[in-house]
């Protein structure tokens, strides 16, 4: 019986322990939530793509998460992800 109850207790903590909150995101869509890029998974939560402020650290230059809709050799490209500082302000309009 105590043999029981204590596999019951752990298998409760274990499902428990891989329980997160789902964000209801779309799979494959993406964000910016602080300096980070993050991408939504098939179970309907995010998680990080890339963190800019790592990305700039070892680049040794400065990046920022911003959203890219760019049409390349490879396709068409669309989402959050680091891009260089100075690119993004011009993008905004900052580098005229």
């Amino acid at each position: 019986m105590m043999r029981a109850l204590i596999f019951s207790a752990l298998a409760v903590l274990c499902l428990g322990a891989h329980c997160r909150p789902i964000d209801s995101c779309v799979r494959g869509a993406t964000r910016c939530s602080s300096n980070t890029a993050e991408i939504c998974d098939a179970d309907g939560s995010y998680h990080e793509l890339a963190d800019c402020d790592d990305v700039s650290e070892r680049s040794g230059a400065p990046f920022v998460c911003a959203y890219v809709d760019e049409t390349t050799e490879d396709g068409h490209l669309t989402g959050h992800t680091c891009v260089p500082a100075s690119e993004a302000d011009a993008a905004a309009g900052g580098g005229r």
